[in-house]
């Protein structure tokens, strides 16, 4: 996967956990934890939040993965130079 595909992927998945904690009143952060601790009565909504919220949590994994690389191969190029933030666009996906 490409940094733009990660991060593609992870604003699509905040949108969608933002979409439950606002239905629920809870953040998926705490979701998550009485999930874990069995706590939560088995739905279809339950099945769904905590897909996107595993899913949210591997593509931060690979994201930070992907900039640390990044960043790496920067910072030997620049030997000690500070690192320049230059806009990046994304060219629009046609539908």
């Amino acid at each position: 996967m490409t940094l733009d595909e990660v991060l593609q992927d992870i604003h699509g998945l905040d949108e969608r956990l933002r979409e439950f904690e606002q239905r629920y009143g809870m953040l998926s952060e705490d979701l998550y934890t009485l999930y874990r601790l069995g706590e939560l009565e088995q739905s279809r909504d339950l099945i769904r939040w905590v897909g996107y919220y595993e899913l949210r949590q591997e593509r931060q994994r690979v994201y930070e993965e992907i900039l640390r690389e990044r960043l790496l191969k920067i910072r030997r190029s620049k030997a000690g130079a500070p690192i320049s933030l230059r806009p990046h666009f994304v060219a629009a996906t046609g539908a």
